[in-house]
Parts: C-alpha cells; sequence; structure tokens
C-alpha cells in the first residue's frame, strides 16, 4: 500500500480545516471497518512523513528503511487515536525556531477533505467569504468589537453588501460579540457561528448605515483581485494591485480565468506606461507556486531574464533520487521574462498575514531589483513547502508533508521569522484597497514623490488613523474565516509524480 504513490505537487500551510457535518441520510459505517481505516491512514501518516520531511533525521526509526517493517511503524502509529496525532508528534519533534521557541514545522497538515485544490486549483470556496478580527476604537474602554477586514469578491457576505470597516453588531440576534466576553468563552460564539451553514448579521459601516441580512454560506467563485488601478503623481503613472491569494494560473494544462484577469491587468499597467508598481498582498496567504513565477517574470526587470529565481532544499533522500536536478520537477527555476514593463523598484505592502507564495515572489526579486517591503509588522515566516500524498485510493485524504526549502540566488531562503519590511507604518482598516489615503498606499505613494519615508512611524493619513484606531490595537481571532489555501504555495504540474 506504501509502496507507490501518485500524487500532486503542494506547497501550503493550512491554518484550520473545518470537519463536515453529518449527513443524516448517509449510510452508516461499521464501526470496525472505521477503526481499521483510521489505523491505515495513522500508518500512511506515519509513513510519508518521515519519508518526505525535511527534517527527517529528527523523526524515528533512524534506519528510513525501517518504516517499510509493518510491525515496527504500528508500533508507533499505535499508540495515537487519529492520523492527527500521529503527524503532531512527529512535526513536535523538529528542532525549535529559534524566532518562536517551538518545533519549526508549524506548517504540515492533513486535509481529509480535499478543500485546497478547490479553493487554489479550481477558484472555488465554500464559505461566507468574510474575514474578520477585533479592533479597540475607545480610549476610555478596555475592550474592543468585531470588525471586517477583508470580503472575498462574489462571496455569499459579499453579495450581501458586507465590506471592509464594517463592524458587526449582532448574529443571530446575539450582541456579545465584544472581545472580553468571547475571549472569556475561548471565542466559541464566534467561530460557531461563522462556521454555520446560515446567519443573520447585523452591521454598521464606517458612514453610520446600519443593515441586517440573513446569509448563507455556499460554494462561489473565488476572485482573489480586491483592486487594480492606476495612480497619476506629478508626471509619474503608478500601477496598483491588490490581490488575496495565488489562484493557479493554469489547470492541467489549460490557462484558467485567473491567467486572463492578470493579463488583462499588466495589459493596461503597460498601456498605461507605468514607472512604478505597488502589489498589495497584506492578506495574501499563499496558493499556486506557477502563479508567483508568472507574476515575478512580469514585475522583474529586463536583466533578470534567463537568471535564477530561486532553488530547492530538499532532504537526504529525496535527493538522492535526484528531485533537484536541473530539469526535475524541483530543479532550480529561471526567470522568463514576459510583458513590456522594465521596472527597477517594486513596492511590496505587507503584514503577519503575508506568507510563502508571497514571501517567495518578494525574496525571488530581490537579488535584482530595488524592492522596498512597506508593512505593519514582518511578515509570517515559510520558506518552506509540501506535496500532497493522497492517503486513499479515493484521493480524499491528502497530506502536506514539510519537505522542502526555496532560497534565492543569493542563497537566502532563511526566513521563518518573517521577511522586515523597510518601512512599519500603520493600517487604517477604514479604508478600503486602493485608496490612496490609507496607511500602507499613502506610504508608497510618498516615497514614490519624494524617495523617502514619512518621519516616524506612520505616514499623514495613516496618523489620523492611528489616533483613531488608539496605536492600532488589534485583535484577530485565531482561525475565524480563514480560506484553507491560507499560508500556502501549491506546485500543481501537469505530469504526475511517482515516490521510488
Amino acid at each position: 500500500m506504501r509502496k507507490y504513490v501518485w500524487l500532486i505537487l503542494g506547497i501550503s500551510f493550512f491554518g484550520i480545516i473545518q470537519s463536515c457535518k453529518k449527513n443524516p441520510t448517509e449510510k452508516e459505517v461499521d464501526r470496525g471497518e472505521l477503526d481499521e481505516k483510521e489505523a491505515m491512514l495513522k500508518d500512511s501518516v506515519f509513513y510519508y512523513t518521515k519519508l518526505l520531511s525535511l527534517w527527517q533525521d529528527y523523526m524515528p526509526p533512524r534506519n528510513v528503511n525501517d518504516i517499510a517493517n509493518d510491525e515496527i511503524l504500528r508500533s508507533y502509529t499505535s499508540k495515537y487515536e487519529t492520523a492527527e496525532d500521529v503527524l503532531d508528534f512527529l512535526t513536535g519533534l523538529t528542532p525549535n525556531d529559534p524566532s518562536t521557541g517551538k518545533p519549526i514545522d508549524r506548517f504540515s497538515f492533513l486535509d481529509r477533505q480535499g478543500v485546497v485544490s478547490d479553493e487554489i486549483q479550481n477558484a472555488v470556496a465554500t464559505s461566507y467569504g468574510m474575514y474578520v478580527f477585533y479592533l479597540q476604537t475607545n480610549a476610555a474602554v478596555n475592550n474592543a468589537d468585531l470588525y471586517v477586514k477583508m470580503v472575498d469578491v462574489n462571496s455569499p457576505a459579499y453579495q450581501a453588501g458586507i465590506r471592509r470597516g464594517d463592524r458587526i453588531l449582532s448574529i443571530d440576534g446575539k450582541t456579545n460579540l465584544d472581545y472580553n466576553t468571547q475571549q472569556s468563552q475561548g471565542f466559541k460564539g464566534v467561530n460557531e457561528a461563522l462556521n454555520s451553514s446560515s446567519m443573520n448579521v447585523k452591521w454598521v459601516t464606517p458612514n453610520a448605515v446600519t443593515t441586517e441580512k440573513m446569509i448563507t454560506s455556499s460554494l462561489y467563485n473565488f476572485n482573489p483581485i480586491l483592486s487594480d488601478k492606476v495612480f497619476s503623481i506629478d508626471e509619474k503613472k503608478i500601477g496598483y494591485l491588490a490581490f488575496s491569494s495565488f489562484v493557479n494560473i493554469e489547470n492541467k494544462g489549460v490557462l484558467t480565468k485567473m491567467h486572463k484577469d492578470f493579463e488583462d491587468i499588466f495589459q493596461s499597467f503597460e498601456g498605461q506606461s507605468i514607472s512604478e508598481l505597488i502589489v498589495d498582498l497584506r492578506y495574501n496567504g499563499g496558493g499556486a507556486v506557477n502563479t508567483a513565477e508568472y507574476l515575478a517574470d512580469k514585475i522583474a526587470p529586463i536583466l533578470a531574464d534567463g537568471e535564477k529565481m530561486y532553488y530547492y532544499k530538499v532532504n537526504a533522500v529525496l535527493e538522492a533520487w535526484e528531485w533537484t536536478e536541473p530539469g526535475e520537477e524541483f530543479g532550480p527555476v529561471y526567470f522568463d521574462k514576459s510583458g513590456s514593463l522594465n521596472l527597477s523598484k517594486v513596492y511590496f505592502l505587507v503584514s503577519r498575514s503575508t506568507a510563502s507564495a508571497s514571501e517567495l515572489l518578494i525574496n525571488s526579486l530581490m537579488p535584482y531589483m530595488d524592492v522596498q517591503v512597506i508593512g505593519t509588522e514582518k511578515t509570517y515566516g515559510k520558506p518552506v513547502g509540501f506535496f500532497e500524498v493522497f492517503m486513499d485510493k479515493e484521493e480524499e485524504t491528502g497530506l502536506y508533508a514539510t519537505s522542502f526549502q526555496m532560497f534565492n540566488s543569493n542563497d537566502f531562503g532563511d526566513y521563518f521569522g518573517g521577511l522586515s519590511p523597510n518601512k512599519i507604518t500603520y493600517e487604517d482598516y477604514f479604508k478600503d484597497f486602493g485608496d490612496p489615503e490609507e496607511g500602507l498606499i499613502s506610504e508608497a505613494l510618498y516615497h514614490i514623490k519624494n524617495n523617502k519615508y514619512y518621519a516616524g512611524t506612520s505616514g499623514s493619513s495613516a496618523i489620523a488613523s492611528k489616533e483613531r484606531l488608539l496605536k492600532d490595537k488589534k485583535v484577530n481571532i485565531k482561525n475565524v474565516g480563514q480560506r484553507a489555501s491560507d499560508y500556502g504555495m501549491f506546485k500543481f504540474r501537469n505530469k504526475d509524480l511517482k515516490i521510488k
């Protein structure tokens, strides 16, 4: 069972996978059959994690060939109830990350529902499509309220009229959504509501317009483009592009709508002769690595054409299999310049939510042009990736075991603590993507005009925002309204790869 497996190459981190509600009409499955299926799944997770992990040497057994012995394998896996428990055990053995003091593999996960490929490969998602956080806006009150920081275009929340900067007043009639109350309950109420099939939401806009609607969690075509436009400063044309995920530009050899959307945007930039570019990745947790390569080829200057973009590091077993040799799936990647832009500088807007494929794009361009990073803090820090290995013949459950690290042409790739911004500033949550007065955007525009940043920690518009938001005191709810593909890089290929 474990000798061979067909797999699609993937690089990703999945913050949380929601549990499916059991359909009462489904056929009941024998408990013994379920237990045996889980036992086989535990064995497979142990086998492939040990085989593929970048930190293979830290995991038992000492001799990697011993995992082919069913008795030895079961002696480890029988101690754990679920396959997730087995994976937690193995990742817990990886060396400590100096930036966190915790095991470095905080990325590997098991996807029992195949959600990842739907979002990144097929550009579809099932959720409300809104992402929330807590924000304190009253200095006299030691508490925070629930706000919306982003809404997916085409999602149920977007169709209902919910937008960035709106404050959620109640869900299903419950108004106790404040931070202090929800924290005391482990955010159970908000989590359950956002993971439900439908909810009645009441919200108020920054302009004090209150609305109440019933919205239903449903399947929608996922469009990650948040804004694209061209700013004019003096005689300069500045392109601006904000997007929330690296949705695949190609699916099984066929170019996707994502490819057309990006082509249209960059053709518009070229047609208007932009001389500067701002790429807003503040909430972009990653996606398809070939989309990152495509964008790098669009943004890079002509001098980078044919030069190395990045390369991979893998464990001793995969290296012995020659997977990183030139021309192989994990061989070095080189720039193939496309389009007529010949920029010498690019601005990236980032936050702690900027991860993986976003960081790869930024890091790959650094050796070849002036890369200015403006953010609220360091990026997430995920220079590693994984394969999707199916654990069952039905291809319902996929393992993503961290298997390789990526380095730019200057051999830099150890940014587990995140990429540091050139300028730390404040974000204005009440201004939309593409608004020139929004904190991060205004900082970039100021630098483009004056070749320097605002003094201190924020620009003019962000200063007003800072005062309003009490020094940007915010609290994010972990794993609430988060996409399956957040903090991920997925490398989908047209051909399958066989493990030897």
